[in-house]
């Protein structure tokens, strides 16, 4: 596995991490494997906790 990256956008509080990652449990258990997962930091998602992009419709640039 790659090293992954960590973006934090700073106006939607996102999570964006490029590469892959694991998710697992709080005892360690692999849960999924994702590649270039984003978390919703804005609370706005549909689809927690990750990102569907409703911060778009609330926050502008």
């Amino acid at each position: 596995m790659a090293d992954a990256k960590v973006f934090i956008n700073p106006k939607s509080g996102s999570i964006r991490i490029t590469g892959t990652v694991d998710l697992v449990d709080a005892e360690g258990n692999l849960i999924e494997t994702m590649e270039n997962p984003k978390f919703c930091g804005c609370g706005q998602s549909k689809e927690k906790p990750l990102c569907d992009g409703s911060h778009k419709g609330i926050l502008k640039d």
